[in-house]
């Protein structure tokens, strides 16, 4: 094709007229039902060139999504899709990058979930212009596409029917593909902030609040998440340095044990050297620190997180502040003069009293089935608000870059999809199939919502389900590739999962049959049929291995 009396316009027309109507119909209404809007673009086209001084063209209404992208200059012509972090006249609700992320992150989720179609792109030529989209910076374009040569102003017949071919098809199921997973991950998003919603809103009526389940639930996990809520108003993906200095500012974290006293978390004397002599002085704990810089700054919620709330003695680190947490005397009305009061110097914030500021809110985390503490004090209960979160609500962290976490190069370490949970074929070989295959061995819901006692353990409820932060400890078992495969999921069961199967089972009658019945129920084979039941009676000996 000579195109040395072409505009850029008249190359833009000739696209477009080429690419044909029926296509431009299916783009364009394809995007209407993608992107959500009230009605598709109105010019039947796809390419719509409003600038006749640029030698650049974008789809019609993709401003600030991930678009068609074509230019013509310096003798080459490019062609593929764009992510835009320029300013766009109009868009104004929220910054270049903020529209455009969710398309990157979805782009990097594709390629690193080895994505066919962006694969086969790849093999074809297509990449992106310099960059890696891991570090998107203002005012920039990034381009996935395909560069052509134009030799003495002719582009071979070869080189525009393939651009066209192109177009019509795999960068056209790559934009879907985009826009779908884009979708999908604000759907988990969303999904696991109406449920923050719903811890936030429980704890900002209570002050306190304890987040009780089975292990691994992500409990600890799930106060973070409350604690960004509550600091900045949203869950941040990833937070900034600056962001980061704010969260460790405004959130206190402390993880109880039987060794922990109030002079660690209220106050007490601690030796220090003076002189050459060692010598006692009265210092704050953990958490009359943080009361103290809540105080300092009413206007920002303070969150205190406790780890393992139920791993310490509570009345004795509490101690009398358990007057000064309830959330009914919260503030001056809540001051009580605590055990070294006597010694606390003038100019001190807290010298008449100590309470707490109502702008500190607390949340504790524990195990219903710890054993290092059997049960709290009723007086504590009753000043906390306790939710339960359960190992099928877990789920959701597995669907999450940010739970799996992020190799040396920033690339997150979630497997595909198939591997988390399979759309098509067995169930039972994926992570969340794994899961609950275990989990329904442990404590089997019939229909009618009670235990099923022929295929559960006896002795086990709900609450010995393992929740989805054990099945995250597979991101540490990926091949030298980044695969996840059979080694894996059984390095997953020998160093993790079985240790604690054989923890809950301690003690019990056929400890080794039903370890192996879990065993099979993981890797997915199919047990005989004689050895359905979970609670075989011809066997009595037990196990304390683990």
């Amino acid at each position: 094709m000579d195109i040395s009396t072409l505009s850029f316009r008249n190359i833009v027309d000739k696209i477009n007229n080429d690419l044909g109507h029926d296509f431009c119909d299916i783009f364009r209404y394809k995007r209407k039902e993608l992107s959500n809007s009230a009605r598709a673009s109105s010019a039947n086209i796809l390419f719509k060139l409003g600038d006749d001084n640029r030698d650049w063209v974008i789809n019609e209404g993709g401003h600030v999504e991930v678009q068609y992208h074509l230019y013509y200059r310096h003798n080459t012509i490019g062609y593929g899709l764009g992510f835009n972090a320029q300013y766009v006249p109009f868009y104004n609700e929220k910054s270049p990058i903020e529209y455009i992320m969710p398309f990157v992150k979805a782009f990097l989720s594709l390629k690193n979930q080895n994505n066919k179609i962006l694969q086969s792109l790849e093999e074809k030529g297509f990449s992106l212009n310099g960059s890696d989209l891991k570090n998107i910076c203002p005012n920039e374009y990034y381009f996935f596409g395909k560069v052509l040569q134009i030799q003495n102003s002719i582009l071979s017949d070869d080189d525009y029917k393939q651009m066209l071919e192109d177009i019509q098809n795999e960068l056209f199921n790559l934009y879907v593909a985009i826009w779908e997973q884009k979708n999908k991950m604000e759907t988990i998003k969303y999904t696991m902030e109406d449920k923050v919603n719903e811890y936030v809103n429980l704890l900002t009526t209570n002050k306190n609040l304890i987040l009780t389940g089975a292990p691994g639930t992500g409990k600890t996990y799930l106060a973070k998440q409350i604690a960004q809520k509550m600091i900045f108003g949203e869950v941040k993906q990833k937070m900034t340095e600056e962001e980061r200095k704010q969260f460790d500012e405004q959130c206190g974290f402390v993880q109880f044990h039987p060794s922990y006293d109030y002079t660690d978390f209220v106050e007490g004397l601690r030796p220090i050297e003076k002189n050459g002599d060692v010598i006692f002085k009265h210092k704050n704990g953990i958490f009359k620190e943080f009361c103290e810089k809540a105080l300092k700054d009413k206007k920002n919620n303070f969150v205190f997180i406790i780890d393992e709330i139920n791993r310490g003695e509570i009345s004795k680190i509490f101690g009398e502040l358990f007057f000064s947490i309830d959330p009914g005397y919260r503030g001056k009305d809540g001051m009580v003069e605590t055990q070294y009061q006597n010694m606390i110097e003038d100019g001190d914030t807290f010298k008449k009293g100590f309470f707490v500021p109502e702008n500190v809110y607390i949340i504790g985390t524990m195990n219903d089935i710890d054993r290092s503490v059997e049960s709290m004090d009723f007086a504590f209960r009753r000043r906390f608000a306790f939710k339960e979160v359960s190992a099928e609500e877990s789920k959701e962290m597995l669907k999450s870059d940010d739970a799996w976490g992020y190799d040396e190069n920033n690339n997150p370490k979630k497997p595909t999809d198939e591997v988390i949970e399979s759309i098509i074929g067995n169930k039972e070989k994926n992570v969340i199939g794994k899961m609950n295959a275990i989990n329904n061995l442990i404590w089997h819901k019939t229909i009618e919502g009670k235990q099923d006692e022929n295929k559960s353990i006896e002795g086990l409820s709900a609450a010995y389900h393992i929740g989805a932060s054990y099945f995250l400890k597979l991101a540490n078992y990926r091949n030298e590739n980044g695969v996840y495969d059979g080694e894996s999921f059984e390095s997953l069961w020998n160093y993790h999962l079985k240790g604690l199967l054989y923890e809950y089972l301690r003690g019990m009658q056929n400890v080794d049959k039903k370890i192996d019945k879990l065993h099979e129920a993981y890797k997915n084979e199919k047990a005989k049929e004689e050895s359905q039941s979970m609670n075989p009676t011809n066997d009595n000996s037990t196990s304390n291995n683990g």
